[in-house]
């Protein structure tokens, strides 16, 4: 009897969908795909590379909003387009990448103070 309502609990668990919400959304086409950002209310972040010919890169981690400045923090592995950004007109603008990245917000919920 405890063993199936463990069973029982762990599956409630899993099964209950995330709370997070997300606050910002911003994408762009590639060359042969898209690169898109998600970005969510309890900081935490998805910068995804994806194209037609290569398999979907999805680079985790928490974020920082100061002033018009985001800050990424990545769990794993830093993408060629940065570490730090800035939000202008519209637009996410990388800073200190290997390329100079850019993707259209199509969401923002943030609060930026300026």
């Amino acid at each position: 009897m405890k063993i199936r309502l463990l069973y029982l609990t762990l599956i409630v668990i899993s099964c209950k969908k995330e709370d997070k919400k997300e606050v910002l959304l911003a994408d762009r086409e590639a060359p042969l795909g898209w690169v898109y950002l998600k970005m969510y209310d309890d900081k935490s972040f998805e910068f995804i590379s994806q194209g037609m010919m290569r398999d979907k890169d999805v680079y985790t981690g928490s974020y920082d909003l100061k002033n018009d400045t985001l800050y990424f923090k990545y769990k794993d592995s830093i993408p060629k387009a940065g570490s730090k950004a800035v939000i202008d007109n519209g637009f996410i603008y990388y800073l200190n990448g290997d390329y100079h990245e850019s993707a259209r917000i199509k969401l923002n919920k943030l609060s930026i103070h300026k």
